[in-house]
């Protein structure tokens, strides 16, 4: 089987855009990440480097399909003249993606991921410290008995007339946008049992960012036993009261929390370690109240453990906290830019590897952009995702003209100071409000599952009314 060693090195070849994407593509890494998962395979086309970089490409692809997928891995080969092609049926691919093991799909997540704590030195921090932006959100799949029993659809929907839903949280890079970690459960685990999960990412010295989920005593407690500081909004149910406490300037107060009177299962921790917190919490309030306009809060109270206002000044707190909205962002590019908003697997084992090469595509997006940033000398955070996934898209048709080392190169740098030249204006106080211009096509909706439908018929939804 010569001619399979020789497609995978031509494929990757031809996918050598910047060396940390031929890292993470490399065979020998993908083949050695599935010894390690005890994952045994035999010598076919669909070998697990094969199937993990069509994996990629689907991901990036538009279309996301199985059939797309393989439509673009076999132009590649054909356009080079390879005649021992498999079938364009993507049945193979679907099941060598499912026998494929999900530790291999998160081991190259990680080892992308690696590299980004090793761009963080030095000026890339905030005083020194490298911060963490928190944050959650949730992706829906297709409707199928086992999605359903892993991931069940919100409570208040009918039987049949939603969707499985996952819900994850994401630990950000504040430097590199870059996504650390992530946990993934059901809709119906909070976000704090998941972020509880991430506290390893954390080492002693680090900064969290979060919204006023994040900000319980338990927590905040835990987190500074293990010397990691918090900057979060103030929850809406404790009241901040600036008359107490020691005055450190202006909407700038050091004041002590107590510990909650009781336990509560819903803390996380046990009984005994519920004890063993200190009785008391300093922490710190600083107001903001040069909100943007368009924020459902003229005022924001920001609570962190930093105490210090000499090593951490205010203006320089209420300036991280304004970059709390980054999460947000990457966010939506995440899930409308790269589309995994939605996802396509049958199964729950599918369904991780799906999200998980969709965090590997946006990492590698992220790591595009910051080589650009770096070469070019362009702020990171005034460069646009959506423009960097578009240039990537655009320019893997290119490579099946089997360029050169030389033009290769040429296409590389090309695409670096493409991705520079593309600036995201800076926009302080934008105010875009939530609503809709088009409108939905007037469909009634599903109330009953759709098999109802095709028994009983719907006769355009009208009689249904009277139901």
């Amino acid at each position: 089987m010569a001619h399979l060693t020789r497609w995978k090195r031509r494929l990757q070849a031809d996918l050598l855009i910047h060396p940390d994407i031929d890292e993470a593509l490399s065979p020998t890494v993908i083949e050695d990440l599935c010894r390690r998962a005890g994952h045994a395979w035999r010598t076919s086309f669909w070998s697990p480097a094969m199937t993990l970089t069509t994996f990629l490409l689907q991901v990036l692809d538009g279309a996301k399909t199985l059939r797309a997928a393989v439509a673009l891995l076999l132009t590649h080969l054909a356009a080079r003249g390879d005649v021992r092609l498999p079938s364009c049926d993507p049945a193979a691919y679907c099941q060598a993606r499912r026998r494929l093991p999900l530790r291999a799909a998160v081991g190259m997540l990680e080892h992308v991921t690696g590299r980004a704590r090793g761009l963080v030195e030095g000026p890339a921090t905030w005083l020194g410290r490298r911060v963490y932006v928190v944050d959650g959100s949730s992706v829906s799949m297709p409707d199928t008995p086992e999605l359903q029993k892993a991931f069940p659809q919100p409570s208040g929907q009918k039987p049949g007339c939603g969707f499985p839903v996952a819900r994850f949280v994401a630990v950000f890079c504040w430097t590199t946008g870059m996504i650390l970690h992530v946990a993934i459960d059901a809709l119906g685990r909070h976000e704090m049992g998941l972020f509880r999960s991430l506290w390893g990412v954390f080492q002693a010295g680090d900064v969290v960012l979060g919204d006023r989920a994040y900000s319980a005593y338990v927590d905040m407690a835990r987190l500074l036993q293990r010397q990691v500081f918090c900057i979060f909004r103030l929850h809406q149910r404790r009241k901040a009261d600036f008359r107490t406490g020691r005055r450190l300037g202006r909407g700038d107060h050091r004041v002590l929390w107590k510990r909650p009177r009781s336990w509560m299962a819903s803390m996380g921790i046990s009984r005994q370690e519920f004890a063993e917190l200190p009785e008391t919490l300093t922490v710190r309030l600083v107001r903001i109240t040069e909100v943007p306009r368009g924020f459902r809060s003229r005022t924001v109270i920001v609570v962190t453990t930093l105490t210090d206002p000499r090593e951490t000044p205010a203006d320089e707190i209420r300036a991280l906290y304004r970059d709390r909205w980054t999460a947000e962002l990457n966010l939506r590019s995440l899930k409308e830019d790269l589309g995994m908003g939605v996802l396509r697997g049958q199964s729950p084992d599918v369904v991780h590897k799906e999200i998980v090469m969709h965090l590997l595509a946006y990492n590698l997006i992220r790591l595009l952009m910051w080589h650009a940033a770096a070469r070019h000398g362009r702020d990171l955070r005034r460069l646009s995702f959506a423009g960097t996934l578009h240039r990537l898209r655009a320019l893997l048709p290119l490579l099946v003209q089997r360029p050169d080392c030389r033009t290769l190169r040429r296409l590389g740098d090309f695409l670096l100071a493409s991705i520079a030249a593309d600036r995201v204006p800076d926009r302080p106080g934008r105010f875009e409000p939530r609503r809709r211009k088009r409108r939905p096509k007037e469909y009634s909706l599903l109330i009953r599952p759709r098999r109802w439908y095709q028994l009983h018929g719907d006769r355009g939804g009208r009689w249904l009314q009277a139901i």
